[in-house]
């Protein structure tokens, strides 16, 4: 399997150096996955509600007493646990100005967040797989009034996004999605449903069978409201067992076989990570594409409308330098045909400024319409009914880049998008990821044989 993973993170990595690359500097494009992440480990994220075992699981998973536990809130930070040959534990600014690891995109959520952000190294076999994110449990006051002092949302979306698997905790007793719950699934993990995987802990707390049901129909319920898919994903209804514990009420085999479960999907993450760095390529592929197809024929209607206007004063001023021509060529007075030409000359003088307001008053218009630009270049793509949802959400996604870049450095800043390099995107979208994909899906099908 790392093979495999070290092999499809070559590919990616050219494919980015050599095509992706040069389009996205070209058309001032966001930033691609840098070296350390498409290279770093495996990853998953576990997300929850404090007191829904979350470290307990982690825990259990590495059979160490890693992460602290308690029914009060025990952590308020980021906890990354990656396989080291001797137990360490880093701060957050030493990770994030560590070149080799895959962490400086934090530095954006300042200080206050490396504060709250460590690294600890542990010699655990699993870690040589897969790298484990405890994050802090999530509370019932989002955003400022929270008191974190950091863009909470903001960095568990950093995190979800590198992460190949994420768990969400719920605790029975709260099975509800508000206050930062709420904003960590509208927001944070908004388009990450493939990697959701949703887990009802502490099965074992419940006192009957109408308990249970209670608490997994109001999480159905709640989750239905945050997640815009018509088919929910699976509950993990799981618990970890604990020594001193009461022993359960219900019957816990159930129970036993979704915690094995969920193991088992941790332990597929490096199948996962594979998957993940050929999707993500093909996904900022996408974006790009149309990021550079929408500036470039953006661009080349306020040429074409500048062109226009440059034509039509030339014109004037041939015509008005004609008519002086003519004027001495007549013999009438000379202080008419000097008026002609000095009229001629204002035209050429005037007209250049009065180019210069109209082309600005025309970018700004084309700007503020980009969405009319967008459906005029994909009008045939837009036409085909299975692809239109989609088309319209990537240009949904690509949008405000356009609109800001093209506010930021103008229209006209741009060079023309040519054939070759429009031809080039699209090969690595329409051919080279799905063949990725191919031969990912037979190394694959090899190893399980």
């Amino acid at each position: 399997m790392q093979q495999l993973l070290d092999d499809v993170a070559a590919t990616v990595r050219r494919v980015y150096r050599e095509t992706v690359d040069p389009l996205a500097e070209k058309f001032a494009f966001e930033r691609r996955p840098d070296e350390g992440e498409i290279g770093g480990a495996p990853t998953v994220l576990f997300l929850g509600n404090h007191s829904s075992g979350k470290s307990t699981f982690i825990n259990y998973l590495l059979r160490a007493p890693v992460q602290k536990t308690g029914l009060a809130p025990t952590d308020d930070g980021f906890t990354v646990m990656s396989f080291g040959g001797a137990e360490e534990e880093r701060d957050g600014q030493a990770v994030v100005s560590t070149p080799t690891l895959p962490y400086g995109g934090l530095k954006s959520f300042g200080p206050q967040f490396l504060s709250h952000f460590k690294v600890k190294t542990r010699p655990i076999p699993i870690l040589r797989d897969v790298t484990l994110i405890d994050s802090p449990g999530m509370i019932d006051s989002p955003g400022e009034g929270s008191g974190r002092g950091f863009d909470f949302a903001g960095a568990v979306r950093w995190f979800a996004e590198r992460a190949d698997v994420v768990l969400v905790f719920f605790d029975p007793e709260k099975p509800g999605t508000t206050g930062e719950t709420l904003q960590v699934f509208t927001q944070s993990l908004r388009g990450m449903d493939h990697k959701l995987l949703i887990v009802l802990n502490k099965m074992d707390r419940f006192e009957s069978l109408s308990d249970f049901a209670r608490a997994y129909g109001a999480l159905c319920w709640n989750l239905g409201k945050v997640i815009p898919r018509k088919d929910l994903p699976y509950v993990f209804t799981t618990f970890i067992p604990v020594d001193g514990a009461v022993p359960s009420k219900l019957p816990t085999q159930d129970f036993v076989t979704a915690r094995e479960d969920l193991v088992k999907e941790i332990e597929r993450a490096p199948a996962r990570r594979a998957d993940n760095l050929v999707t993500q390529l093909e996904e900022h592929g996408q974006r790009l594409l149309v990021h550079a197809r929408v500036i470039d024929a953006a661009g080349r209607s306020l040429r074409s409308f500048r062109l226009k206007l440059w034509a039509m004063l030339v014109v004037g001023i041939l015509f008005a330098a004609l008519a002086g021509a003519i004027t001495i060529w007549a013999g009438v007075k000379w202080w008419i045909s000097a008026t002609i030409f000095g009229s001629a000359a204002l035209l050429a003088y005037a007209g250049s400024f009065i180019i210069k307001s109209l082309v600005k008053s025309e970018g700004e218009q084309i700007v503020s319409g980009l969405t009319g630009v967008f459906e005029r270049l994909y009008a045939r793509e837009l036409l085909v009914r299975d692809r239109v949802d989609d088309l319209r959400a990537l240009w949904d996604k690509v949008h405000p880049r356009v609109k800001q870049t093209l506010e930021k450095v103008g229209i006209l800043s741009f060079p023309k998008l040519t054939a070759a390099e429009r031809d080039a995107m699209a090969a690595v979208i329409e051919k080279e990821v799905p063949e990725l994909r191919r031969k990912l899906q037979r190394e694959l099908v090899t190893a399980k044989g």
